[in-house]
């Protein structure tokens, strides 16, 4: 009915936007890390592994989700890494900071936003029901 059709759209959504970002920060090499950015964690190895395994990461999740493989851990999984990214972007938009938004890799770095805490607002009532639908 109504309500499968929605949820299947939902996790089709996220699933896509995590495939997306996961290849342009792909494509755009290095040019997408958090080193040097305000939203560095200030360990270098820590950003270092962020910077190797984040696209990885993001392109698996968004590519279960997708063909609907480990629906349930998926959203976990994806609700885990916007709760971080969120809390690292209202960490940096309090402090005054409006850094380019690399959630994309580099191909439309515009500045953060509170738009950009909407999107991921969004993004995470995708996932929330993502998990409570599977």
């Amino acid at each position: 009915g109504r309500m499968k059709s929605l949820y299947d759209f939902c996790v089709l959504a996220l699933g896509v936007v995590f495939e997306w970002s996961g290849a342009m920060k792909l494509i755009s090499g290095g040019k997408w890390q958090v080193d040097g950015t305000p939203f560095a964690t200030g360990n270098g190895r820590i950003d270092a592994a962020v910077r190797r395994w984040l696209p990885l990461t993001e392109l698996v999740v968004g590519t279960l989700l997708v063909v609907r493989v480990a629906t349930l851990a998926m959203g976990v999984v994806a609700l885990a890494m916007l709760i971080a990214f969120t809390t690292a972007l209202i960490r940096v938009l309090r402090s005054g900071q409006r850094p380019p938004c690399l959630c994309f890799g580099s191909s439309r770095p515009r500045p953060i936003s509170w738009k950009t805490l909407v999107r991921n607002c969004v993004l995470i009532a995708l996932a929330v029901t993502t998990i409570v639908g599977a």
